[in-house]
């Protein structure tokens, strides 16, 4: 709901995470939201209006078809596009007293024009949604359920690695030489088969191209050398996204990578005991980076070069960040990542990723799978 003095105007499809939060459903074509006073209303052609009427449990929105309203628009004199005139008709009859418009920084540049020709003066918002950033019980439970979705693709990981077998600077799996593509391809499978789709991509890297953290990963496998396996699909029934990092070994762990596994997985351990609302971001990274220092690892253009985690839901990546520059405190009702990592480039790299809940006194790891450094 708007609480915002001027009326909030939205065009989008619900590829824009607040338009999916706002709509409450799946709507693949772009749609009109205007937001004024008390009143929500969604604007949709015939096709999706019965899908929200039925499917969204956004009841706290107007549905008004859009069909009557561009035989309307039809009418109108001068030369802007249909899409512009809705707005401005939109605006005219259900905001008729208001000249001052908010709209997301994604709102089209030539309607943005048009309305400015009509006088009407627009507020570009970064964070159309800030609400997104606290998560209901509902949806840290659907979170919870697409990363259950997505353990079973790292257990196909791990037992393609454990049947696979070492022969010199290879792996080989059932004759062939084991590669970052195939064990792709193996997950993206198993998360298709459980309703979860890699709008992403995925990471999955080995060697050496473990030292750049968002290397997707490409060619051979490589034995006795660390493999991360970065997993973030999208739930396609909810819309929600898990993000889960685990690293494994097919082979011996070089005593290297055994101590960097143990400085990041107690660096993870050391941001849960500081998470709790009302904690700053920057005090969950800082905390990371003295546990790397403590080990003796460095923080900058080797070893810790990223941020710490960043919130989780109908995006990838969403408020809150948690990294130095971070403003604000953390609340109740966040979802972020804690996903500490090491990196050199002669030796690769290691990370541990777990998608975590803060409550009032803590938090609530969401994230069940299994963290040892295996040596399959």
């Amino acid at each position: 709901m708007n609480t915002t003095a001027n009326p909030r105007l939205l065009l989008d499809s619900t590829h824009n995470p607040d338009a999916r939060y706002r709509a409450g459903v799946e709507i693949p074509d772009r749609f009109f939201l205007l937001e004024t006073g008390n009143k929500s209303y969604i604007f949709l052609d015939r096709r999706e209006l019965g899908v929200f009427k039925e499917c969204s449990p956004r009841t706290d929105i107007e549905a008004i078809p859009l069909e009557p309203l561009i035989d309307e628009v039809r009418k109108m004199k001068g030369g802007s596009s249909t899409a512009a005139k809705l707005a401005i008709h939109i605006l005219q009859t259900y905001a008729p007293d208001e000249k001052t418009v908010e709209v997301p920084d994604s709102f089209p540049l030539s309607m943005a024009d048009e309305l400015r020709e009509q006088g009407y003066d627009l507020l570009p918002v970064s964070v159309f949604c800030p609400e997104r950033a606290q998560k209901s019980e509902d949806e840290k439970e659907m979170v919870r359920s697409c990363l259950e979705k997505v353990y079973p693709a790292l257990d196909k990981i791990r037992e393609i690695l454990a049947e696979a077998e070492i022969q010199k600077e290879r792996i080989l799996y059932r004759g062939e030489v084991l590669t970052c593509e195939f064990l792709k391809q193996q997950a993206d499978k198993t998360l298709i088969g459980r309703g979860m789709m890699s709008t992403e991509g995925m990471i999955i890297s080995g060697g050496v191209q473990t030292a750049i953290p968002h290397h997707r990963g490409s060619g051979p496998v490589l034995p006795h050398a660390p493999i991360i396996c970065d997993i973030f699909p999208r739930d396609m029934e909810t819309g929600y996204f898990a993000d889960i990092t685990r690293t494994f070994i097919k082979g011996q762990a070089p005593e290297n990578i055994k101590r960097m596994y143990q400085a990041v997985a107690q660096a993870q351990e050391n941001a849960f005991s500081v998470l709790r609302g009302g904690t700053e971001p920057s005090a969950v990274h800082q905390t990371v980076v003295d546990t790397f220092q403590e080990y003796g690892f460095e923080t900058g253009e080797q070893g810790f070069v990223h941020a710490t985690g960043h919130g989780v839901g109908l995006a990838l990546h969403e408020e809150p960040y948690l990294k130095n520059s971070a403003p604000g405190k953390l609340r109740a009702g966040n979802l972020v990542s804690i996903e500490p990592g090491l990196y050199y480039s002669d030796i690769g790299g290691v990370r541990l990723e777990d998608l975590v809940y803060v409550t009032k006194q803590g938090y609530e790891n969401l994230t069940s799978y299994p963290k040892e450094l295996q040596e399959l």
